[in-house]
């Protein structure tokens, strides 16, 4: 979609001579402007370059910029002269919207179209105000010999010449406003396009520019841009193959056409060619700048605006080029450099402003796929390998750190291994609670696996075993799937670094997680590796971790016999450590266990001595298990009222703790048989339609299909009452 930005038009028109200063005398102003208009009566300039053939997509935009002219042909802005600042990363495609844009629309504008390539970013010197105005002034009829002779007298004569004219004005890769400004007219009836990397707020806000922040292609834009360039033949043959190029190329059009117009260079050359080119990080901006066309080679585009930077923005870029994740904090990029914070937000901004990255709000930036492989690639050819080390590694403690003060707060009750990195406090944001701690995961969820796997790759198992450990919330709304990476990631930290009680604290959780994702095989396997591990350390606390997780499996399988064996084994072994926790989890087993086998008085007992543990743990969510438990227990028993009573008290708990909403489901069906089973049908419903919404949400399809199976009986039921 298009981004916007719209204020006021431009000032309204008034004398050359006040809007720039000139210093001409009006008469020979007026006397100039009549000798270029006679001079230039037959000749209306037309400059623009030519446009692309191949054209494709930016409806959007393409409307937004119709939208600076009236319809109709002869039709011109009423009232103002109307600025349109497009701006966008290097490669996205400004010049070739504007110049298709101008193509299209310039027959509105009967007085003419004036170009110029302004040289902000590219080969070759800045243009100059000067010598942009002289071109201009010259197509518009001006001989030499009467050319002004100061720039300010250039600016002049040419907003005067375009008081009583309607033109249209390109001006191409702008390198600010300040570069702009001599070139707008000052009066009513012509439209002038800026294009650029930089923002160009000075032209918004002092101009009253409409911004349009130009984006990537669409999909579907993207696969016809580059189909249109390979021809039919390919793009039918090789569906597949043209897919993977456009992701290859992330959607930038300067990278597809590079990409497609090597397809259809060659006769021979196929589009899965091309890709297996690309498929390489290390080597795609290279495979993209083979082209001897300076102004067409991605790494010499992205050059043009890297060598304007500073040389603390220049180190900053390339630091996050570092950074292992989509997008990034001001809190993660100050980490990665030796700045302080307010330093950072105002070379981000900088960054920002040269569209380097790119906001994504909340005091977060993404890079451009691309730009993030030419950050990387400028890390590696100028920074030092102790100094690209050092970043990482300042980085991985500063993660690890942070996730584990969230973990705390989310899970107190849980063990974990104390932190030895500790970040400054500087770098440290502010985090209070459980619902910043989750807000900050949250934010954070597409980075952490990532940042695991660069610590993993760059052998920094503390760090990798400490960001493991913090990444247990990963698997909320049923996503198993990252927190099984996470497990596994830390398995291979610990036992690269040989550190064994590492290695059983990880196959340990590793069980659970699969355990949780039913893959009871792999569940097992790792928790008899885990066992066989504690008893030869030995180590308690893992011992009984191990035991109760083989007897949950064999719970969960419906073999309750050969689960009671491993929990009783356990239950000792976990008396007195920490904050009890451990021994409330296998209490609360236990009664599970015993509730399937029908000794309802056993699970009661169990059950309670496990909710007793989980409140004095301060275990919110093993609180609603262990309530729910009990429950379970009383139901067995008959006890239908004791039952919603309990399950009510969970779901009202579980609902509180809003980072658990899979521990409401479990209750909301129980409760609804206890519902069902005292003839208030039409409740348990209700119930049973939450929990199977639930179910799903946390990807647990059997449960959800078990649950309606329930309403569906209930409401057969219901209609055969109706009925009688």
């Amino acid at each position: 979609m298009v981004n916007t930005q719209c204020l006021p038009v431009l000032r309204e028109g008034g004398a050359a001579e006040e809007a720039t200063g000139v210093t001409l005398a009006g008469d020979t102003l007026k006397c100039m402007v009549r000798e270029a208009d006679k001079g230039g009566s037959d000749c209306v300039p037309r400059q623009l370059p030519s446009t692309v053939r191949d054209f494709t997509g930016r409806a959007d935009y393409l409307a937004a910029l119709d939208a600076l002219i009236s319809e109709g042909d002869d039709a011109a802005p009423s009232g103002a002269v109307v600025i349109s600042a497009v701006d966008g990363t290097a490669g996205i495609g400004k010049t070739t919207l504007a110049v298709y844009w101008a193509h299209r629309t310039q027959h509105h504008f009967p007085d003419g179209t004036l170009y110029a390539n302004l040289r902000g970013y590219g080969p070759g010197e800045l243009a100059t105000p000067g010598e942009v105005l002289g071109g201009f002034l010259s197509a518009l009829g001006v001989p030499a010999e009467r050319m002004p002779p100061s720039i300010e007298a250039q600016a002049g004569l040419y907003r005067s010449l375009l008081a009583e004219r309607r033109v249209l004005v390109v001006l191409d890769n702008a390198k600010n406003a300040e570069q702009v400004r001599p070139l707008l007219p000052a009066s009513a009836g012509s439209v002038v396009v800026v294009t650029s990397r930089d923002s160009l707020t000075g032209l918004v806000v002092t101009e009253g520019a409409t911004r349009l922040t130009l984006d990537l292609l669409s999909l579907d834009e993207a696969m016809a841009l580059v189909a249109g360039i390979v021809g039919t033949l390919h793009a039918e043959a090789e569906p597949d193959a043209l897919a993977e190029l456009v992701r290859l190329c992330a959607r930038l059009p300067l990278a597809l056409r590079i990409a497609a117009g090597r397809v259809a260079a060659g006769p021979q050359t196929t589009v899965a060619e091309v890709v297996n080119e690309l498929t390489d990080d290390r080597y795609r901006l290279d495979v993209l700048s083979r082209n001897g066309d300076e102004r067409a080679a991605v790494r010499a585009v992205f050059d043009w605006s890297y060598e304007q930077l500073m040389p603390v923005q220049a180190s900053l870029f390339r630091r996050l080029g570092l950074h292992p994740g989509p997008d990034f904090s001001l809190h993660a990029a100050a980490a990665l450099t030796d700045l302080k914070l307010s330093e950072v937000r105002q070379q981000l901004e900088g960054l920002s402003t040269a569209h380097l990255i790119e906001p994504v709000g909340g005091s977060r930036y993404r890079f451009h796929d691309l730009l993030r492989t030419y950050a990387c690639d400028q890390a590696l050819r100028f920074d030092t390998n102790e100094d690209r080390d050092y970043a990482v590694e300042r980085f991985l403690n500063w993660y690890g750190d942070t996730a584990y003060r969230c973990d705390e707060l989310l899970y107190p009750a849980h063990p974990r291994t104390p932190r030895t990195h500790k970040c400054s406090s500087h770098l440290s944001p502010e985090i209070k609670d459980s619902a910043q701690a989750l807000a900050w995961l949250e934010a954070e969820r597409a980075n952490m696996l990532p940042s695991l796997q660069q610590a993993v790759d760059n052998e920094l198992h503390e760090q990798a075993v400490h960001l493991a450990q913090n990444s247990r919330f990963l698997s909320r709304h049923g996503r198993w799937v990252d927190e099984l990476r996470g497990a596994r990631l830390g398995l291979v930290a610990a036992e690269r670094s040989g550190d064994r009680v590492a290695e059983t604290r990880f196959r340990n959780w590793l069980g659970e997680v699969l355990i949780t994702a039913e893959k009871w095989n792999e569940a097992l396997e790792n928790l008899e590796h885990a066992l066989t591990l504690a008893r030869e350390i030995p180590l308690n606390r893992q011992l009984a971790n191990a035991l109760n997780g083989i007897g949950l499996l064999r719970c969960l399988q419906g073999h309750f016999e050969e689960g009671l064996p491993y929990l009783h084994e356990a239950l000792p072994l976990s008396r007195g450590i920490d904050t009890g926790r451990l021994e409330a989890v296998i209490q609360g087993n236990l009664s599970s266990a015993f509730t399937g086998l029908g000794l309802y008085k056993q699970a009661l007992e169990h059950g309670e001595r496990g909710l007793i543990l989980r409140r004095r743990a301060g275990d919110l969510t093993g609180v609603v298990y262990a309530m729910h438990c009990l429950a379970r227990a009383w139901q067995g028993l008959g006890q239908h009222q004791k039952t919603i009573s309990l399950c009510r008290e969970a779901i009202a708990d579980g609902r509180a703790v809003d980072y658990t909403p899979h521990a409401v489901a479990e209750p909301l069906d129980t409760l609804g048989i206890a519902l069902n089973s005292t003839g208030r049908c039409a409740d348990a419903v209700k119930c049973w339609r939450e929990a199977a919404t639930l179910f799903d949400g946390y990807n647990r399809p059997h449960r959800a299909a078990e649950v309606r199976a329930r309403i569906k009986a209930a409401e057969a039921a219901l209609g055969k009452i109706g009925q009688s």
